[in-house]
């Protein structure tokens, strides 16, 4: 008797639980998932046409200066601050003009940015060179 009522106890606890496992969707394995979401990694294709805008001492310049800049230069880059410098920062090294719209906070704008300040359509960023300097004095006139 206490075989059969432990056998029903254990039927009516396991029954419940496969239907709700039933019920439940299926989750896809982890490679369709990747399938399913959008491909963000692929540049859209006016990004590929700036990136393919610059000459090769340009890419060189944009990205010595995402590369080995400090927060000042990285800073000074139009669309870039603080936020962003951490960033650039946190993805070096940085092979392809394209990777930086892999970098969190860098979208389409930002880039087209940057591509035009590397062909010198933004005010030039400062350098750790222009730092070393001395400065002018300005003369004041007499009147």
């Amino acid at each position: 008797m206490k075989t059969l009522f432990t056998l029903l106890l254990l039927l009516s606890l396991t029954i419940p639980m496969t239907a709700a496992e039933k019920k439940s969707p299926a989750k896809k394995p982890a490679a369709e998932e990747k399938k399913a979401a959008p491909a963000e990694d692929k540049p859209s294709a006016k990004s590929e046409a700036e990136a393919k805008s610059l000459t090769a001492a340009q890419k060189t310049k944009l990205l010595k200066i995402i590369n080995e800049g400090d927060d000042k230069e990285l800073n000074a880059l139009p669309g870039v601050g603080e936020t962003r410098t951490a960033a650039i920062k946190k993805a070096r090294p940085v092979a392809e003009v394209l990777d930086l719209l892999k970098i969190e906070g860098i979208g389409e704008g930002t880039f087209a940015e940057l591509v035009g300040w590397a062909k010198g359509e933004a005010p030039a960023a400062p350098t750790k060179a222009d730092d070393e300097k001395p400065k002018a004095k300005s003369k004041k006139k007499a009147s």
